[in-house]
């Protein structure tokens, strides 16, 4: 766990699990629980008609869910992001042991929990605001890469990768590939990566 001059904490889940849960500084300590994209899945979901209120999604998307992946979704934790006025969200879900198991073992330790994030997620927060309407955004780690596609300002696609540094294929290659399967032009994505790997995608 690292401790940063906000005081909040980050607690990092990788596919080799959790660091070692330690006592907060003081009780009410924040902390942030960041999950490796290994161990989450993303989807796009298209937005349905005749929506009526948040539970309908949470229905919606846990259906989605189990189709795509073939897992019970009461194994995991599933968030959308429902903008009003787009066609597709993202949605992702996160390991119920992690999102739920491991949250309320840090609160009755004290800690004071904050956020509970893919990594994925968090970078694309801190950069959306960067992206252009057709955008490739990539986050490159030591564990996978992320490639979420936007066209015309729209969820298109996303897919987990093995890392940069053990992929048989250039980032290129995986881009052009995901362009290709979620039916979006490759020559017109402005790909954005960020990541501890990210200089192997040049």
């Amino acid at each position: 766990m690292s401790l940063f001059n906000t005081e909040t904490a980050e607690m990092r889940i990788s596919r080799n699990g959790a660091d070692p849960l330690v006592d907060p500084p003081h009780p009410g300590a924040m902390l942030d629980i960041l999950v490796s994209d290994a161990l989450v899945r993303y989807w796009i979901l298209e937005r349905p008609a005749g929506l009526a209120s948040a539970a309908e999604l949470d229905l919606y998307a846990a259906d989605r869910f189990a189709e795509v992946f073939g897992d019970d979704p009461e194994a995991w934790v599933l968030r959308v992001d429902p903008l009003p006025q787009a066609e597709r969200w993202l949605a992702c879900a996160v390991p119920a042991i992690f999102a739920v198991d491991v949250a309320r073992a840090a609160e009755a330790k004290g800690w004071r929990l904050r956020s509970v994030q893919p990594r994925f997620v968090r970078e694309y927060n801190r950069h959306c605001r960067e992206l252009g309407p057709d955008a490739a955004f990539c986050v490159a780690s030591s564990e996978s890469t992320t490639i979420g596609l936007i066209s015309d300002g729209c969820w298109r696609g996303i897919r987990v990768h093995p890392p940069l540094a053990d992929a048989a294929t250039s980032f290129g290659a995986l881009l052009r590939r995901d362009c290709r399967q979620a039916g979006v032009a490759f020559d017109v994505m402005q790909p954005t990566v960020v990541g501890s790997l990210r200089a192997a995608a040049r």
